[in-house]
C-alpha cells in the first residue's frame, strides 16, 4: 500500500476517533493546557526574578563625598584610579551642587537631615565621586581601594547603597517559586500520561469491533496503534496552540501593572517570551508529542496483547 495511502487513512481515522469522543478529548486538552500553564507560569516567574534581581543589582553603587576646597587634581586622581580598576563598571565625577543634589535624594526620606540642610547657608559638600562595580561582590574590595593615601585624605564620607539583603530576598523567593513550580508541572505532566492513556482507552472501547475486523484482514500493529498515536498528537497540537494564545494574552494584559511594580523598569516578560518563543515551543511542544505518544503507544498495545 502506497505510503501517501496509508498516511491519509491514518488521519482520517485518527479524526473520526477524536470526533467520537470529542467531550473525553476536550477533558484531555484542558488538563493538557494546565500542564503547559504551569510551566509557563514557572519559567516566567523564574524570568521575573532573575530581572529584579539584576535590577537591584544596578542601583548597588558607591557615593565618596571629598572635602570642601579638594583641588580638581586629587578629585581627577581619585577618578582615573577607580575607573581603572578592574572591577569597576563606571565612575562619575559630580560638581559640589550635584553631590548636594543626590545627598539630598538618597536623604529624601529622613526628615531630620533635610531640615538640617535647609538651615545651612551654604553648601556643606564638596564634589563626589558615584562609583559603580561590576558585581554586587566587588563592593568591599572597592571600599578598601578608597583609602589609597593619593586622595584617601580629602574624602569627607562614603554611603555604601547596599541592596545585598532584598537581592537574597529575591533569589530565595525565586528558588522556592521554582522548586514549587517544578512539583506542580511534575504532578500535571503525570495526570496528563494518565488521561491521555485512559482517553485512548475508551476510543479503543469505542472501536473495539472495527479494530477486531482489521486485525482479521491482517492490518498490522503499528497500523492498528498509528490512528490512536495520530489523535493524541491532535490532543497535544490542539492543547498548545491553546496555552500559547493564553499566555500571549495574560503576558500583554499584566505587562503595565508589572512596571509599575518594578518601579517603572521593564520587567522583561515579554521580552523574555518574545525573544525565547521558538525555544520554548520546541522544548513544550516536543515534550508533549513525546508524553502523547508514549501513552497512546502503551494504551494501545495493551489492548493488541489481549
Amino acid at each position: 500500500m502506497p505510503i501517501a495511502t496509508t498516511t491519509g487513512r491514518v488521519i482520517s481515522y485518527a479524526w473520526k476517533n477524536f470526533a467520537r469522543n470529542a467531550w473525553i478529548g476536550l477533558a484531555t486538552v484542558f488538563v493538557l493546557v494546565l500542564a503547559l500553564l504551569s510551566v509557563n507560569v514557572l519559567v516566567g516567574v523564574s524570568a521575573m526574578m532573575d530581572r529584579a534581581v539584576t535590577i537591584l543589582e544596578d542601583k548597588v553603587d558607591i557615593s565618596v563625598f571629598f572635602k570642601q576646597g579638594t583641588p580638581d587634581a586629587i578629585l581627577q586622581q581619585a577618578q582615573f584610579f577607580m575607573a581603572g580598576l578592574p572591577q569597576v563598571a563606571n565612575v562619575t565625577l559630580n560638581t559640589p551642587e550635584q553631590a548636594l543634589e543626590a545627598f539630598k535624594q538618597l536623604h529624601a526620606t529622613d526628615p531630620k537631615i533635610m531640615e538640617a540642610l535647609a538651615e545651612l547657608d551654604q553648601n556643606p559638600l564638596g564634589a563626589s565621586l558615584v562609583i559603580k562595580g561590576k558585581h554586587p561582590d566587588d563592593y568591599p574590595f572597592l571600599l578598601e581601594a578608597l583609602k589609597n593615601p593619593q586622595f584617601g585624605f580629602a574624602i569627607e564620607s562614603k554611603t555604601y547603597d547596599d541592596h545585598a539583603d532584598a537581592i537574597s530576598r529575591v533569589r530565595d523567593i525565586g528558588n522556592s517559586g521554582r522548586l514549587f513550580g517544578a512539583i506542580l508541572v511534575a504532578v500535571f505532566a503525570i495526570f496528563s500520561a494518565m488521561i491521555v492513556y485512559n482517553a485512548i482507552r475508551v476510543a479503543i472501547y469505542t472501536q473495539r469491533e472495527e479494530i477486531g475486523v482489521m486485525r482479521l484482514v491482517g492490518a498490522s500493529s503499528s497500523f492498528v496503534r498509528m490512528p490512536f498515536v495520530v489523535e493524541g498528537l491532535f490532543i497535544a497540537l490542539l492543547a498548545l496552540l491553546i496555552s500559547a494564545g493564553i499566555v500571549a494574552g495574560i503576558v500583554a494584559g499584566i505587562q503595565p501593572q508589572l512596571v509599575q511594580f518594578f518601579d517603572g523598569a521593564d520587567p522583561g516578560l515579554r521580552a523574555f517570551f518574545v525573544g525565547n518563543f521558538w525555544q520554548l515551543l520546541a522544548a513544550e511542544g516536543g515534550t508533549l508529542a513525546v508524553l502523547v505518544t508514549v501513552s497512546s503507544w502503551a494504551a494501545v498495545g495493551k489492548y493488541l496483547k489481549r
